[in-house]
């Protein structure tokens, strides 16, 4: 164990961004990054073609896009009955091998930190945290068990302080007014420096060759707090409690750098690093697009009787409701279940007399819909409201394909859609929000990196690759990503000459994970308490 040295650090930022990290490195809150981005190499990681937390970092983590791999969103939904159901996507579901199953399988050692869709975690030769998992499970949803009892005693795991707290994570889709963000950065304060110990000591004591963690406030941090460090906004948002809260913000951005470099140091001077994040933010606009309202008043969608209007500018459910328990099946031929996916899904009428759309006329209503869809206008600005709307097979072609809703939407404003209903299709926003953008970043240093170094755009899958080459692996010629040669130096592609498989190691389902009874629920409980849906 002790001879185990890490050779490629990933440090997962979701949703770090370009437009808000180098305004902090000028203005000094993140020195450590700023050098790094410096000397080192970095561009702009292109994400999904909707930047969505567990679509983007599965596309990371495998090389492959979403058809290929087999996640869409928070959730997998199944229409095959006689309405449309979900349950949380897991592990399970993603259908191709991951990075850590990649290095597990080539005698490597790998551990990964707090990346979404790794519960139940597939057994590998490392250490498995996942992400995701409500706190009173994630002490036993750590691979492998001992590793629980030795962060315990090492007084580094407190799993109430550390997991994810789904009246938190509701509030991150849903937005706070000013006198509750405070609350909300300190949550994640504490939240990153138990993911930093924790990996801290595992390079002491469990040390592996991958070794990845992902540090997910900041997304939550820009979801509610953006307009108040972006340098275009913040001089509008003044008082002792926006001024409080901004500091403590940026006391996370400095907390953050800080540990970016400590985990650099402690990783060795051998160590190559990525930084990388699944995708951009940016500030939303001022107005919600109401989906289901929208599907109402074109004919499409009925709501349950009683169904109340939302007039709070959310775009889910407070409560442990989910949204398909407010439409009127009998009536209904397309619909939105999740905001997260900014999807509209298709019922097709499974035989004669029964709801949704014949299969024959599939094609001719989702053009029709399209057309109405990119036609939409705000009644305020006479502006579109919609951007792209993408088929699935074109959006995500692959072997699972046909678990992608039927049409992707993407707004102008990059917003996500409420699946509520209101009195009118297009309301204000009624506190500041930030939104997901499709650019992330993607920062190289180490030994045989490129120096000073400004690449191209990377698509997302691309880091799977180019960390498999990094372990000294052969790249998997299956997977979609493309190795980024111009990362590392020339003299070092040299010594180094990439190799290809033509067959991937391992698989993403032949390992028989199963979930048991009090997973399932626990499960059970963290989707119905899920913002998004």
């Amino acid at each position: 164990m002790g001879k185990t040295q890490v050779k490629t650090l990933l440090i997962g930022l979701d949703g770090a961004t370009y437009d808000m990290l180098d305004p902090l490195v000028e203005q000094g809150i993140m020195p450590n990054l700023g050098r790094i981005m410096k000397e080192g190499a970095r561009g702009i990681l292109r994400s999904t073609i909707h930047p969505l937390t567990p679509p983007a970092w599965t596309t990371m983590t495998t090389g492959r896009t979403p058809g290929a791999h087999g996640i869409f969103d928070f959730i997998r939904v199944d229409r095959d009955g006689s309405k449309p159901t979900y349950t949380l996507a897991t592990s399970s579901d993603v259908m191709v091998p991951t990075i850590w199953q990649i290095a597990s399988n080539g005698g490597m050692r790998a551990t990964t930190l707090n990346f979404p869709v790794t519960f139940p975690a597939k057994p590998i030769d490392g250490v498995v945290i996942p992400g995701y998992v409500p706190w009173s499970y994630l002490g036993r949803a750590i691979h492998p068990r001992p590793v629980f009892k030795m962060l315990k005693e090492k007084g580094v795991f407190k799993a109430s302080e550390m997991s994810t707290d789904w009246q938190h994570e509701r509030k991150a889709v849903q937005g706070l007014s000013e006198n509750q963000l405070e609350d909300w950065v300190n949550f994640h304060i504490v939240r990153e420096r138990r993911w930093f110990e924790i990996l801290m000591t595992l390079i002491e004591e469990e040390p592996s060759e991958l070794t990845a963690v992902l540090f997910d406030g900041v997304d939550r941090i820009q979801h509610l707090c953006w307009h108040l460090i972006d340098p275009e906004t913040r001089d509008q948002y003044t008082g002792p409690e926006a001024d409080k809260t901004r500091e403590l913000v940026l006391q996370y951005y400095r907390d953050v750098d800080d540990y970016v470099q400590k985990m650099i140091d402690k990783a060795g001077p051998q160590a190559q690093v990525m930084i990388v994040s699944d995708h951009g933010f940016t500030r939303s606009g001022r107005r919600i697009f109401y989906a289901n309202t929208w599907l109402e008043h074109q004919g499409l969608l009925d709501w349950v009787e009683g169904t109340p209007m939302d007039d709070q500018g959310r775009v889910a459910l407070d409560e442990n409701t989910e949204a398909s328990t407010l439409i009127n099946w009998d009536k209904t031929k397309a619909y939105a279940l999740s905001s997260s996916s900014n999807a509209i899904f298709i019922r097709k009428a499974n035989a004669p007399g029964e709801p949704g759309v014949p299969p024959s006329e599939y094609e001719a209503f989702r053009d029709q819909l399209i057309a109405d869809l990119l036609a939409v206008t705000d009644p305020d600005t006479g502006m579109p409201v919609i951007k792209h709307v993408f088929k699935r097979e074109d959006a995500f072609p692959g072997a699972y394909s046909d678990r992608a809703p039927d049409l992707t939407l993407m707004l102008h404003d990059f917003s996500f859609l409420s699946v509520l209903r209101a009195d009118q299709p297009i309301k204000d926003r009624q506190v500041p929000y930030a939104t997901h953008h499709p650019d992330g970043i993607f920062v190289a240093t180490g030994p045989g990196m490129a120096k000073g170094k400004a690449l191209e755009p990377l698509y997302i899958a691309d880091v799977a690759p180019t960390a498999i080459y990094s372990l000294g692996l052969d790249i998997p010629s299956e997977m979609e990503g493309k190795l980024c040669e111009a990362t590392f130096e020339d003299a070092y592609l040299a010594e180094n000459t990439p190799r290809y498989s033509d067959t991937e190691q391992g698989s993403g389902t032949q390992d028989g994970t199963v979930l048991d009874a009090e997973a399932q629920a626990q499960i059970k409980e963290r989707l119905k308490s899920l913002g998004y849906l």
